[in-house]
């Protein structure tokens, strides 16, 4: 079991943070492309993070039951920090979800729409969050894939 708890924490946490990077790469080069209007790019917005959020809430949470498992069957220092990096890194954001990322949405609804004078301040903290989570989940991804950590603690 501790195996299994291992391999899940560590190909959920390092499947999270490539999807990510992807996912970061991807919005950042169409915006400096130049290839697409405003409105479209408002559009893709709306399209992709529904998806983005539900897809880091469930890597996350898979991530962070499989490092409990691990941290309660090793009693490892590594699987304890692994899970509390997770933790923190899944609550900053579920804060940014709701509090950040739903005001957003519902200011470039509908497509087209003036944006409120609000609307720099959340973009900048949802940029915020989400750079403080990927370097919190790239510490968990390094900590629990480093082998010769992992490795004392479960045999």
């Amino acid at each position: 079991m501790l195996k299994l708890s291992l391999f899940l924490a560590r190909f959920t946490i390092t499947s999270w943070f490539g999807a990510a990077v992807l996912f970061v790469v991807l919005t950042v080069f169409e915006i400096i492309s130049g290839q697409f209007e405003s409105i479209v790019l408002d559009g893709l917005v709306l399209m992709r993070f529904p998806i983005y959020y539900a897809f880091t809430f469930v890597l996350l949470a898979a991530g962070l039951a499989a490092g409990v498992v691990c941290w309660v069957l090793s009693q490892g220092k590594i699987c304890k920090l692994f899970s509390v990096l997770i933790a923190i890194s899944l609550s900053i954001l579920i804060v940014d979800y709701f509090w950040v990322y739903l005001p957003l949405e519902a200011m470039l609804t509908p497509l087209g729409s003036p944006r409120p004078q609000d609307f720099p301040f959340y973009h900048k903290l949802t940029e915020i969050l989400n750079s403080v989570a990927m370097l919190i989940n790239l510490t968990a991804s390094c900590l629990i894939n480093w082998q010769s950590y992992t490795d004392k603690e479960s045999s």
